[in-house]
């Protein structure tokens, strides 16, 4: 019976343990890494601002200096934000709009392009601008085509309407997916509006819940 008491005061306490060691992972506790490659920004200084959607205002999370190309943010959060990096230089302002999460955030900042990694949010939203990216691709890869045939007294009448009927399959594909992931109302759909409201066209704008 003493043997039976003490196996269950033993399996209690590893659930306790269990409990306080989630308890930490969970805590809203999060890094963010921005790196700058091959880029100069012009600043040696740079601030995490969050949106407060609670008292619809700004709030500043914390500062960070330039230290091995990189910025480093850490602090606590209860829930993902929607948030942005204010970069402090004298020139053109720059920020970079991010979802923030209570995980690891992984940001590199190159002179043509960027790439995010950390939380859900932050991977669908890459995602999303990969597959953009790749559809875009198509278009100017067909565009390119067109031109080379025009350029060089190749280009038919069947040809030339092909390609408008390919380009317009893949103009209205970037609207599709562009209004479909916007309407979902999510922390996502704020950033991609944000991006890419300027690409939509009149009637894709009176598609936007």
């Amino acid at each position: 019976m003493r043997h039976f008491l003490f196996y269950i005061i033993m399996c209690l306490a590893g659930v306790a343990l269990l409990g306080c060691d989630s308890h930490v992972k969970n805590d809203g506790a999060f890094e963010v890494k921005v790196t700058l490659r091959h880029v100069h920004m012009g600043c040696d200084s740079a601030t995490l601002v969050v949106v407060d959607d609670d008292y619809n205002m700004l709030r500043v999370l914390g500062g960070a200096k330039l230290k091995d190309s990189t910025f480093t943010f850490t602090g606590h959060t209860p829930t993902a934000r929607l948030a942005y990096v204010d970069f402090d230089t004298d020139s053109i302002p720059y920020q970079f709009y991010f979802i923030l999460e209570p995980t690891r955030v992984k940001i590199d900042i190159e002179a043509r392009q960027w790439t995010i990694n950390g939380g859900k949010g932050n991977h669908d939203y890459q995602s999303f601008l990969n597959q953009h990216a790749r559809i875009r691709a198509q278009r100017d890869s067909l565009w390119q085509k067109y031109t080379s045939m025009g350029t060089d007294s190749t280009l038919t009448w069947d040809a030339e309407r092909t390609a408008l009927h390919n380009d317009s399959l893949l103009q209205d594909s970037l609207q599709r997916i562009t209004i479909e992931r916007i309407n979902r109302g999510d922390l996502v759909s704020r950033l991609i509006k944000q991006r890419l409201l300027p690409t939509l066209t009149r009637e894709s704008l009176d598609k936007i819940k």
